[in-house]
């Protein structure tokens, strides 16, 4: 099992349709509903879906999105300390410092974004929703020996 945080623009990508590696990100999402994988999203990024959401479609669309996900997925906490953390780590914008927080203080495996140059000074390893597919799930399989 890994413990995955979730970038916004993978919730976005989970949520909205026709955006980019979709069908990847379900794929992810069912891993993390029954599985084995831990999916876990900073609230901010909820935040931040509630209100692409409604400008997109409307506000019972962005509320019923945002419930799959908090039914989905464990919501990383953002305290002072990721704050603080965000505010002195070297990411190109504050939101990505707290994500890199979020993750690095909850112990995650893999950073899960399409924004991989966001987080290339975290010591967690960002990886796309594809990536995790066919590297890391495949290789686990095969060492497990069976097949998804």
């Amino acid at each position: 099992m890994h413990r995955l945080l979730l970038d916004t623009n993978i919730l976005l990508d989970a949520v909205c349709p026709n955006r980019p590696q979709q069908r990847e990100t379900h794929r992810l999402l069912a891993r993390c509903n029954g599985d084995g994988d831990m999916g876990i999203a900073c609230g901010l990024s909820l935040k931040d879906v509630y209100y692409i959401m409604c400008k997109r479609f409307d506000e019972p669309t962005a509320r019923e999105a945002v419930k799959w996900l908090t039914e989905l997925l464990v919501i990383g906490p953002i305290s002072a300390e990721e704050c603080l953390d965000a505010i002195a780590s070297n990411e190109p914008d504050f939101e990505d410092g707290l994500i890199r927080s979020c993750a690095e203080l909850n112990n995650v495996d893999f950073i899960i974004s399409r924004d991989k140059d966001a987080f290339a000074g975290s010591t967690i390893r960002c990886v796309t929703p594809q990536e995790y597919l066919e590297r890391v799930v495949q290789r686990d399989e095969q060492r497990l020996g069976h097949a998804w």
